[in-house]
């Protein structure tokens, strides 16, 4: 009763006899299911189809801090149903988030706006899709670049504007002017230091190093 069984021999006899008959491959995923008619007696044969198997292309991909979109190709046979997910709120599935057989998965990251480099997994089709973004790269600015100072010395302060989880470092580079407070940091700070008082008639400059800037003290009579 079906294409793909066929009677190889015996189909026909008198008395005791064998029926032999061939069952094609089942190229599909689905079970199906044939009979046989054999001297006025049902004979049924039920097939299974072929297991899914699925394969994504590419598994992985990188981005840069900006937002920015990505696709992800599934293989599968005819019939194999599949699903896609993402394991994190920066990312979404803007397109496939479903699908049967070959499809394309859709999707977008949102802008990083943290210094470090994250990482998210999207499921797709029961494989692992690894979205790898950068963070945003630091940058420090000072409130100031340099100050004058008279013989007698005294205090300063300076004031640094850096991004959330970007860290600093205040250093002296020379002996007579000492960071008193906030000598490393992260984002957003203020640098204090002191300048002693001028042993002699001449007049001196010295620097800072403050995240990688350069403040200049000027000392003079």
């Amino acid at each position: 009763g079906a294409a793909w069984v066929s009677i190889t021999s015996g189909a026909s006899g008198s008395g005791n006899g064998t029926v032999n008959f061939s069952v094609q491959n089942n190229p599909g995923t689905g079970t199906r299911t044939a009979t046989l008619t054999v001297a006025g007696e049902t004979f049924t044969v039920t097939q299974t189809g072929v297991p899914c198997a699925y394969s994504i292309s590419p598994t992985s991909q990188t981005f840069s801090a900006g937002s920015g979109t990505g696709s992800i190709s599934v293989t599968a046979q005819t019939g194999c149903t599949w699903t896609a997910s993402s394991g994190a709120a920066w990312v979404s599935i803007t397109s496939g988030a479903s699908g049967s057989g070959n499809g394309t998965v859709n999707f977008s990251v949102q802008s990083n706006t943290g210094t470090g480099t994250r990482t998210a997994t999207l499921t797709v089709a029961g494989e692992t899709f690894t979205v790898t973004q950068a963070g945003v790269a630091c940058s420090y600015t000072l409130s100031s670049s340099s100050r004058s100072f008279g013989a007698v010395g005294g205090t300063g302060t300076v004031g640094v504007t850096a991004s959330v989880g970007c860290a600093w470092t205040a250093t002296s580079n020379v002996p007579w002017i000492t960071i008193t407070s906030g000598a490393s940091g992260s984002g957003n700070g203020t640098v204090s230091y002191s300048v002693q008082n001028l042993p002699s008639t001449d007049s001196r400059t010295g620097t800072m190093t403050i995240a990688g800037q350069t403040f200049t003290v000027t000392q003079s009579l």
